[in-house]
């Protein structure tokens, strides 16, 4: 950039002497013209290089500092983002992975549960049974001693009537008992 400045204000000056020259037309050299435009030229080149070109040139050298530092900071932030995705990755993958246990877990937990469940109404449909049949045991056997006692008097009965004999009831409930003995099995107790 400093040799373009030193080279644009000789190709400026070797074009503009041609064209303002007075006597002989427009190619003939003015040297007086050419040497006071070389010699403003060249204060108002001092003027700029002292005063205007080193803020010009720190203006732009700032400007692409701040531009390196903009392109630095992308390049931060542009890691800093691909740091932090992979963190958030890494937490999603976590948080899924926790989320899986839990659903794994609770799964677990249900099937127990339900198995518990299972188990219990087994066990309860199994007294349930268990009651029923002491239930329809115990009714059996009061309905067999009913019978029997019917049996007894019906017995007692037909027996008085084909005997025609007075035997008192006492006696009579003997001969059934022990009748009713020899055929079932065990004997009725006497106070039945």
């Amino acid at each position: 950039m400093r040799r373009l400045l030193f080279v644009l204000p000789a190709l400026t000056l070797g074009m503009a002497a041609p064209l303002y020259a007075e006597e002989g037309g427009l190619l003939t050299p003015n040297y007086g013209l050419m040497a006071w435009t070389v010699i403003i030229f060249l204060i108002v080149l001092v003027v700029l290089w002292r005063a205007a070109f080193p803020k010009i040139l720190g203006a732009v050298e700032a400007r692409e500092r701040h531009l390196e530092e903009l392109a630095a900071g992308a390049e931060r932030d542009r890691a800093e983002a691909a740091a932090l995705l992979e963190e958030n990755r890494r937490l999603l993958d976590e948080t899924r992975a926790k989320v899986q246990a839990a659903i794994n877990e609770s799964r677990t937990e249900a099937e127990q549960i339900h198995a518990g469940i299972l188990a219990d109404a087994r066990r309860e449909q199994e007294e349930l049974l268990a009651r029923a049949r002491r239930d329809i045991e115990s009714e059996r056997a009061a309905a067999f001693e009913s019978v029997r006692r019917d049996a007894v008097d019906l017995a007692i009965r037909a027996a008085e009537k084909v005997v025609r004999r007075n035997l008192d009831a006492e006696d009579n409930r003997r001969l059934v008992r022990e009748y009713l003995g020899q055929l079932s099995g065990p004997a009725v107790p006497a106070g039945a």
